[in-house]
């Protein structure tokens, strides 16, 4: 909906949503309608300008009002002629000259290149030197501000010198030539000629601003994709930088909860989950780059490139900056997540009285029609959480009537026998007769049990014959609900799925 930029970005959205902000009708529509709010991390003000410009012709977004045109950035253009002029340019041709930008500032544009006709002495004329025809020099040449190639005043080596001089500043290598302005500037002031000091201040802020390095926006028309990701914990956020005809149109993040390599119990290395996310992310995608950046090599078919130096390492770097940001963010999240699923486990622990936390607990269900095609379903909750990968299910072998209690039984007996993580409780979908039945499997294993009945959510406890009531919107109550019910839809499943094969079997 909207695409903005700024240099305290808590500041500039708390602006919006402050009591005492005065917004306008159209600002306090866009208000009402945010659901999701998206950052990106640069490193200078001209990359956010940039890169602002860039998404907003993008995805043209309706409360935006600037820079939806297609107005282009200023270039400056080394012309490809055998004597190069400098001009500026506002869209790159496929003409083998040489482009410096783009750049924000036409002002800032300006000044640099009248402070590079008194520094360099290239040429600005239209006269084609091909032929080198006779004629009379130009003003520019006896003011110095010109070799004079029209009238071989310099051969071609001498002349080149001084493009190389030009492309060597608009590269960045700006030192000496700043030294000398500074220098100036300060005898000037030393003279109080302000005036004077004035110009060379400018001079020197108009270079400042031409030689912002920046990454967002590059002058070679390039199809690439920078991969770089933050891990910690066992979690890892991948970022994700798309970049199309040179300017870096999209930034996606993608959460990895699972980057642990349990069979040895350590973490998966950079290179293995890059490895693994690439081979699933772009065997989804027709939007393949023709080049993909990465910090370190690994097992693909699209050309990659580690880079040692240059704007490609830097842009590789600001992915993993924005993973690392993404991933504070996300760990906010997670925290708070885990924070309430913490006090849950603690409200459940003193209502039932258990000696630990339950951590693991573990929900029992089972599903049959007159017996046939009886099944049985483990769900799990570790830390408060559904856990999916610790889900198991069972044919029933040994019951052949409807007999559900014997059923919850054997699963629960056939599970114990398994060398699977101690539950911390166990939690049977039903009343005194299940848990009873679930007990007796258990035989000397000392672990809490509870089931849980649907009609009227009562807790019941082995022994007791008046069921826990706790109120309808308990944390701990909903907690122990989400879990039967996972349960619950396993074995049902389960039944169906068998069933249904067993229809199929008898049509045939």
């Amino acid at each position: 909906m909207y695409i903005g930029k700024a240099k305290n970005l808590r500041n500039r959205v708390r602006s919006y949503f402050v009591k005492s902000a005065e917004l306008s009708p159209a600002k306090q529509l866009l208000v009402a309608r945010i659901k999701k709010i998206e950052y990106i991390v640069v490193f200078n003000e001209t990359e956010a300008l940039l890169l602002e410009s860039t998404l907003i012709k993008k995805h043209q977004p309706p409360f935006n009002i600037d820079l939806k045109d297609d107005k282009s950035w200023q270039y400056i253009k080394i012309t490809n002629e055998p004597y190069p002029k400098i001009i500026t340019v506002r869209k790159i041709a496929q003409d083998k000259a040489k482009y410096f930008g783009p750049y924000t500032s036409g002002q800032a544009v300006r000044q640099t290149l009248r402070l590079l006709k008194k520094i360099f002495p290239y040429r600005t004329c239209n006269r084609d030197l091909t032929t080198l025809p006779k004629g009379r020099v130009c003003l520019q040449y006896h003011l110095g501000r010109c070799l004079g190639p029209c009238e071989k005043k310099c051969d071609k080596k001498e002349y080149d010198a001084i493009i190389k001089q030009v492309h060597d500043f608009l590269s960045g290598k700006t030192e000496l030539i700043m030294a000398d302005l500074k220098n100036k500037m300060e005898l000037a002031a030393k003279k109080r000629e302000y005036e004077k000091a004035a110009l060379y201040r400018n001079q020197i802020t108009a270079i400042k601003k031409m030689t912002v390095r920046q990454r967002v926006v590059s002058t070679r028309q390039e199809n690439q994709d920078f991969l770089n990701l933050y891990q910690e914990d066992g979690r890892a956020v991948v970022t994700l930088f798309k970049v199309r005809q040179g300017k870096l149109l999209d930034q996606q993040n993608f959460n990895l909860k699972k980057v642990r390599l349990l069979k040895e119990g350590g973490l998966l290395s950079d290179a293995e989950i890059l490895e693994q996310f690439s081979g699933r992310y772009y065997a989804q995608t027709t939007d393949l780059p023709k080049q993909l950046i990465l910090p370190q090599r690994i097992e693909t078919d699209l050309k990659i490139i580690v880079p040692q130096q240059g704007d490609k390492k830097k842009l590789l770097h600001l992915a993993k900056i924005n993973a690392q940001e993404f991933f504070k963010q996300q760990q906010a999240s997670w925290e708070k997540a885990a924070g309430a699923s913490v006090k849950k486990l603690i409200d459940l622990k003193t209502l039932l009285q258990l000696q630990n936390v339950p951590n693991r607990i573990e929900g029992y269900d089972v599903s049959n029609i007159s017996g046939q095609e009886a099944v049985g379903s483990l769900a799990v909750m570790t830390d408060g959480k559904i856990d999916k990968s610790q889900y198991r299910r069972f044919k029933i072998k040994t019951i052949s009537s409807a007999n559900d209690p014997a059923m919850i039984g054997e699963v629960v007996k056939r599970r114990m026998n398994n060398n699977w993580p101690r539950p911390d409780l166990i939690l049977i979908d039903g009343g005194l007769t299940q848990i009873n039945a679930a007990l007796n499997s258990l035989g000397d294993k000392k672990i809490p049990l509870i089931g849980l009945a649907k009609k009227q959510e009562e807790i019941y406890l082995p022994g007791q014959k008046i069921p826990l009531k706790l109120p309808k919107f308990s944390p701990a109550l909903q907690l122990l609900q989400q879990l039967r019910d996972e349960a619950h839809r396993f074995a049902v499943n389960y039944h169906r799925k068998l069933r249904k094969k067993k229809l199929i079997k008898t049509a045939r």
